[in-house]
């Protein structure tokens, strides 16, 4: 008889004549280990399933929150325990205090609305059929009035403008002088600045392809060729470039730096089968967010981005601090002796996969990540600068760090390593002494979270229009959302910021006074209002 452990597909019969065997042979230990090894199988190959069934039933994005990974455990009788410890603990003491707080603290009724906005009266008068008494019929007077507000909109109007330019001839000498023509995006074209500025809005706020919005043109009473609208989207586009380009030196300047990646869809004829995919970088720098487009997403992409060429400055400017993922694209930052930040989320992410799958052990290594995001969810909210958050890190967080790299030193023993949860296991450890430089430094988020927020504007686009047009598509589209998504980091309308910053290229102003930090101190009328209350939760 064969002393290896029989296949996950061998049959029953088999494996229950191979279990016998044993038994008759008093090979009771071999049992035992046959008999764990066999079933550390099943639950593995039992997990990897269950996690690819339920990938492909949920219809929202996967949620990483504690609560969520608890409820989806494969075990009722564990359900239910914790759900009742959930509810002992709500039901404390500090529990009631913060409720009674929170229900004090906001403000009951509907939010009133914004008096900047607009006031458009509107007159309710009484009928005349009603105006006489129902039960003497005489005249009625006038009691009074009642008033209420609520919000409505004016629909978009499309409107011819007829310009006249005016004309000046000087009668003694018959020298004329003619008014200048205002400048345009497209010169002489049939678009204006405000059509093509809020069509390039709707398409990268938005996500409103071009076709759509010409279709939208269309059922207005409007004929606008999707080919036309597009040009002018472009020309806008390259007349924003210089704005991006002055962005992109900010985010290089000093300070910690951060980046992701994602893959963008690129139309090229000339590839073999007519598609191709490019590489789309974030990075941040403070307040200062853009998007860098290129062919491949390799460490040339990240050399450019970084200002590197063969000068003597180029091992200086690859010697910064940048925050990522695990991804070895940037293991030349270290080389040249910068610094890699690693992300917390990722590290517990695929923890997470494996607790969503049932892995009871795999939720115990998420729970013991979750006070590391409590503290900094403190730190925030006690509004807490650099040197702040670091000496709370280093009391609070420390001793977590500690218990996380024992636990999973521990784990990692016991576990295969090409198991869904052995591979979590084996990200954190040699991820490690990046994930650990956050304990040093108080500007060093704890996650890359924000990046992958940025990145999601693209990922939404690229859902409606698909794809870009070779690589001065990808350009442009780089160049678009670096203006963009650092308006709205500087709580900027990017909207009327649009308009802005057109008007004043046009009208050939110094790009450095439309950059969103100056044109958001000249102009407060582009600030997005702040509300009491977030108007959508975390």
């Amino acid at each position: 008889m064969s002393k290896a452990l029989p296949s996950i597909h061998t049959s029953t019969e088999e494996l229950k004549h191979w279990l016998d065997g044993l038994i008759r042979q008093l090979r009771f230990a071999q049992l035992v280990t046959a008999v764990i090894a066999l079933v550390t199988r099943l639950r593995d190959l039992n997990t990897e399933l269950t996690k690819r069934l339920a990938h492909l039933q949920r219809a929202r994005p996967r949620s990483e929150r504690m609560r969520s990974l608890e409820a989806q455990l494969m075990l009722p009788w564990f359900a239910n325990a914790k759900a009742k410890n959930v509810e002992e603990s709500s039901d404390s003491p500090n529990e009631e205090r913060k409720k009674k707080a929170r229900s004090k603290s906001k403000p009951s009724g509907r939010r009133p609305l914004s008096p900047e906005l607009e006031r458009v009266p509107a007159y309710n008068g009484v009928p005349a059929e009603m105006r006489r008494c129902p039960v003497c019929g005489v005249e009625m007077q006038q009691m009074g009035h009642t008033s209420c507000e609520y919000l409505d909109v004016i629909p978009a109007k499309v409107v011819v403008v007829h310009r006249i330019d005016e004309a000046l001839k000087c009668p003694l000498d018959g020298t004329i002088v003619a008014a200048p023509a205002p400048a345009r995006i497209v010169e002489k074209g049939v678009l204006g600045n405000r059509l093509i500025v809020e069509a390039t809005a709707d398409k990268f706020l938005e996500h409103q392809p071009i076709e759509r919005q010409s279709l939208r043109f269309n059922r207005s009473g409007v004929q606008i060729a999707p080919q036309t609208l597009g040009r002018s989207v472009c020309a806008h586009l390259d007349l924003l470039k210089s704005l991006a380009e002055a962005i992109i030196e900010k985010t290089r300047g000093p300070g910690l730096l951060a980046t992701d990646s994602t893959g963008i869809p690129v139309l090229d004829p000339s590839s073999a089968e007519g598609i191709r995919t490019g590489a789309m970088w974030a990075w941040t720098n403070a307040l200062w967010v853009s998007f860098f487009y290129s062919p491949s997403g390799d460490s040339d992409s990240v050399r450019r981005f970084l200002g590197e060429d063969d000068d003597a400055t180029s091992t200086e400017r690859s010697a910064r601090d940048v925050q990522s993922d695990g991804t070895s694209i940037l293991s030349f930052i270290e080389r040249a002796g910068g610094t890699r930040p690693g992300c917390w989320a990722h590290a517990r992410r695929g923890l997470a996969l494996c607790a969503r799958s049932g892995d009871r052990v795999a939720l115990e290594g998420v729970r013991l990540m979750a006070p590391l995001f409590e503290v900094e969810r403190a730190s925030k909210g006690a509004g807490e600068n650099a040197e702040q958050r670091k000496a709370r890190r280093l009391a609070e967080s420390q001793p977590t760090v500690e218990a996380i790299r024992v636990w999973v030193d521990e784990q990692l023993a016991i576990t295969p390593p090409k198991t869904s949860f052995g591979r979590a296991l084996g990200y954190i450890k040699r991820q490690w002494r990046r994930l650990i430089l956050f304990l040093g430094d108080g500007n060093v988020p704890l996650t890359n979270n924000r990046r992958e927020r940025e990145l999601r504007k693209l990922v939404l686009g690229r859902r409606n229009w698909l794809f870009v047009w070779k690589d001065i598509g990808g350009e442009r589209t780089a160049s678009i959302l670096t203006i963009l998504a650092t308006c709205i980091s500087h709580g900027l309308n990017p909207r009327p910021y649009l308009h802005a910053v057109t008007d004043g290229l046009l009208r050939r102003e110094p790009v450095e006074t439309l950059l969103p930090d100056r044109l958001g101190a000249k102009r407060p009328d582009l600030r997005v209002p702040d509300f009491d209350e977030p108007l959508l939760p975390d």
